[in-house]
């Protein structure tokens, strides 16, 4: 079974020790996206000054004021260069993404505003605000779209309006500027063409309109990039969610749990091959060996027990200590159920073989690993609350299977099944997967009634004689007598 943590006690000054940390997984991941935004915003800026420079390279004339522009954009480019190289060597403080974006700003400004000396005649500079370069400052605004960060968009945006403000107003303290509004209701149409043609007019409404421009192009930026956001909140709360289901289902399962909203529904009854393996000597093992050996074999033996378990489509219930306990049929039962579960407790075994193969080169003692299985009845449901939800699977089944896991020291088994599980493999057709198998008789088990036919995997690699095999001549029948009396053990609750 599946138990409901424990909920954290309260805590008066502050967040759970586990929200503090799901908070600090969450920004750790909301950095590695903004990082990734900032790498996209690199390529997507290179890309835009190339198609810029190619522009002025096709319909310029090649003089030496076209060099000077295009040695602004390499000067872009640099730029951006640099800090991408400081974002690949996870140097990328919250400032330094400010700081590029507003020299970005003030360099694009100053090219656009700025007189080029290698002009041949000087152009009044109210002209060159109205060249239409006031559009590639809307590029950089664009451009903060992708970095994924609201803050950073709004400052961009800002400061583009702020700075264009300021160049403009510059522009207007220049002797010899005329400012007006052009359109005005009340002026003839003369003067506005004549003023529109000035080429020291600077429209006050017009340069207005840019910088509301900017802001409202700036509030839609914003405002995408906070969706964006918050889908990759979502995104990465659902691969967490996947992640943990990934812990204890099988990959398999974790889809069609992700995909449904109630993947387990009411709460119901099924049958379900329950399997229990548990270390043999694990508490003595743990007081003569240091704590960090101790739990080094443990997470060793769940690994390995575990993706056993996950190759053979099962579930992962519960770790109990140096206990593991699987299902095979949640959530969904199949007709295979029994044969998948069979088929792990012998990968497991083949598992645990090489496992110690492997310490034995380093001198390691082997580990002894001991099998229940069992196939039958179950509750199955989902328990806890909306914040801790998990999943119960209890019955009979389950408790039989915990006892014939630990019958298998009196009976010398590696694996001990019982006859419902043999059954259910029977009825499949398999046959042969029941081969080495035999019987050892009714066993009575405590907090049970009826005895339990119990079935084993021999420790020996050869057939206990006497005992019949699940594979022999005409295999077992109903008038089964096993080698020695039924044996009647009071297994511990």
């Amino acid at each position: 079974m599946i138990e409901a943590m424990s909920r954290p006690a309260p805590n008066l000054f502050g967040p759970p020790a586990d929200e503090r940390m799901r908070r600090q997984r969450l920004g750790i991941m909301l950095a590695r996206a903004e990082r990734d935004g900032a790498r996209l915003q690199y390529w997507a800026r290179s890309a835009s000054l190339v198609a810029v420079g190619l522009f002025f390279t096709l319909f310029a004339e090649w003089t030496a004021a076209l060099a000077l522009t295009l040695s602004g954009l390499v000067v872009f480019y640099l730029l951006g260069f640099c800090h991408n190289r400081l974002v690949k060597l996870e140097f990328n403080p919250s400032w330094l993404s400010f700081v590029v974006g507003t020299l970005d700003i003030v360099l694009l400004i100053c090219l656009i505003v700025g007189t080029n000396p290698f002009e041949g005649a000087e152009m009044p500079l109210a002209m060159q605000l109205r060249e239409g370069s006031f559009a590639y400052l809307l590029i950089s605004v664009c451009l903060a779209a992708l970095t994924l960060s609201p803050r950073l968009a709004l400052w961009v945006g800002v400061s583009a309006a702020v700075s264009w403000s300021a160049a403009v107003a510059w522009v207007i303290a220049q002797p010899g500027t005329l400012v007006g509004n052009a359109r005005a209701i009340d002026m003839p149409v003369a003067e506005r063409l004549r003023l529109h043609l000035d080429p020291r007019f600077v429209d006050i409404v017009e340069q207005s309109a840019n910088v509301v421009l900017i802001l409202v192009i700036t509030g839609i930026v914003a405002a995408v990039v906070a969706r964006s956001r918050r889908l990759a909140d979502d995104y990465i709360a659902a691969e967490r969610a996947r992640i943990n289901l990934a812990r204890h289902f099988s990959p398999n399962v974790v889809d069609e749990l992700a995909s449904t909203d109630e993947p387990f529904g009411p709460v119901r009854r099924q049958h379900v091959a329950v399997l229990f393996a548990d270390i043999v000597g694990f508490t003595a093992y743990s007081e003569n060996h240091p704590a960090e050996e101790v739990f080094e074999l443990l997470r060793e033996f769940h690994r390995r027990m575990e993706q056993v378990v996950f190759d053979h489509g099962g579930t992962v219930d519960n770790y109990i200590g140096d206990c593991i306990m699987a299902t095979f049929g949640v959530p969904r039962p199949a007709d295979d159920d029994a044969v998948r579960a069979l088929r792990c407790t012998q990968a497991m075994g083949a598992s645990v073989r090489q496992w110690n193969a492997r310490r034995a080169v380093v001198g390691l003692e082997p580990v002894d690993v001991r099998i229940g299985c069992q196939y039958g009845p179950v509750v199955l449901g989902a328990v806890g609350s909306e914040r801790k939800l998990s999943i119960a699977v209890v019955g009979d089944t389950c408790n039989v299977a915990s006892r014939l896991q630990a019958l298998c020291r009196e009976l010398d088994a590696e694996i001990c099944f019982g006859s419902d599980f043999i059954d259910a493999v029977r009825g499949t057709g398999n046959e042969s997967a029941l081969r080495g198998i035999v019987g050892r008789g009714a066993v009575t088990v405590r907090g049970r009634d009826e005895p339990v036919q119990v079935w084993i995997v021999p420790r020996s690699d050869q057939e206990q004689p006497g005992l019949p095999s699940l594979h022999g001549n005409g295999g077992p029948s109903a008038a089964f007598v096993p080698a020695s009396p039924a044996l009647a053990i009071a297994m511990p609750v």
